[in-house]
């Protein structure tokens, strides 16, 4: 009345049945997982080259853009500081507006900055070390005067003159804070060029301190507390 397969149950007590079932399934099954395996493997390697180099592009802009022009970056800006009930003196965007402002160049903030900011102990002390040449070229073949630093865009010194600078910055923000100084020039002011300074002695000891680093001349301002 019924058909061979029609009386035959569900489950197969023949083992050679299960065993030709499994040898047809084995292939496709390994084949799957590799492929499984093979499409995890690549999309988490791609997210963490894209976080990577993420990391590394954030790392440079931060490392390369320091903005001593602007004293207070963004998340700092509503925070009381020392800035808090201090009035700003500019020396302007050029040297032409710099010297009509009575600022002078300051060889160790790199930068312009009105005289009432002009820290000549803290520049003697910079001086001393005698590292803070600077050179119109990246062999430092070719000195350049004190004057002239202040008239071009940039310039070259060694390593252990950013050194020495990074040491004398920390040292005049100190001495800032402990003293509650009345003037103040932006650069000391600055979180971005704190967090340069620390990078760079950081990664100082890696380094050839006799080898060049480029110095770019800047315009700071002077904070003036009442």
């Amino acid at each position: 009345m019924f058909s061979k397969n029609e009386s035959r149950p569900f489950l197969s007590d023949d083992p050679s049945a299960d065993e030709a079932n499994a040898r047809f399934h084995q292939p496709h099954q390994t084949r799957s997982k590799i492929i499984s395996h093979s499409i995890v493997c690549f999309v988490t390697s791609l997210f963490w080259i894209l976080v990577i180099l993420l990391t590394l592009t954030d790392s440079d802009a931060h490392y390369t853009s320091i903005d001593d022009k602007s004293p207070i970056e963004q998340g700092h800006v509503h925070r009381h500081n020392i800035t808090s009930n201090a009035r700003l003196i500019s020396c302007g965007n050029s040297t032409q507006e710099a010297r009509e402002a009575g600022c002078k160049y300051d060889i160790l903030l790199n930068n312009w900055v009105p005289e009432q900011c002009l820290d000549q102990e803290f520049i003697d002390e910079y001086r001393d070390d005698q590292s803070w040449a600077g050179f119109s070229d990246k062999e430092m073949t070719k000195p350049i005067s004190v004057d002239d630093m202040g008239e071009v865009d940039f310039y070259y010194t060694s390593r252990r003159d950013h050194v020495n600078h990074c040491a004398m910055m920390w040292k005049k923000q100190f001495y800032v804070l402990f003293d509650e100084s009345k003037a103040f020039d932006t650069v000391v002011a600055s979180p971005g060029h704190t967090d340069h300074c620390a990078q760079f002695l950081m990664d100082a000891p890696e380094d050839d301190w006799k080898g060049p680093t480029r110095t770019e001349m800047g315009f700071a301002g002077c904070w003036i507390r009442e």
